[in-house]
């Protein structure tokens, strides 16, 4: 893992979206994602979810999960507080345990899925043991900001996905 890569770059149909990587209060989450990010998991996947937050992961348009070869999270680092433009790790239904003996949306069964708060969430910080904040969104980037707020009112307004084109890290 490299430090000089600090952000992921998503090249969206709305637009683009640049997350800063907060590598000093979530390394492995971090490690984790830049991972998937590298090895072009998200490529083609979608933002599938809009409220409080904008949800993605390896969700495919037709609604099929793409397979992730890594497993899942076994830490969580949630230390920074889920405010509005910080991304942070969904957690997985861990019925069957996720090598931590963990039970379904237990605190350490982060996977591939993350979203971005849309506003201050501060019940995520404590709920199921936190959400992991791993990145932020820099709401003074007008076309991220745009962006986001097109992927939110295409969903909301007309039911409709937003594609990801490519994720790359920068």
């Amino acid at each position: 893992f490299r430090r000089s890569m600090s952000a992921i770059v998503l090249d969206t149909e709305r637009g683009p979206i640049r997350m800063r990587l907060l590598l000093d209060v979530a390394p492995v989450t971090c490690q984790f994602i830049s991972t998937l990010v590298r090895d072009c998991l998200y490529d083609g996947c979608c933002f599938y979810r809009a409220d409080f937050v904008i949800q993605a992961g390896l969700t495919l348009p037709n609604g099929q999960k793409r397979n992730q070869p890594y497993g899942r999270l076994t830490v969580n680092e949630s230390k920074a507080s889920n405010k509005r433009g910080s991304v942070a790790i969904a957690h997985w239904d861990c019925v069957e345990g996720c090598g931590t003996g963990c039970v379904q949306h237990a605190p350490d069964c982060g996977g591939s899925e993350w979203f971005i708060n849309l506003k201050d969430n501060p019940h995520l910080d404590t709920t199921w043991g936190g959400y992991c904040v791993f990145a932020e969104v820099d709401w003074r980037d007008q076309a991220s900001q745009q962006t986001i707020t097109a992927i939110e009112q295409a969903k909301k307004e007309k039911g409709q996905d937003t594609r990801i084109w490519t994720a790359k890290m920068e």
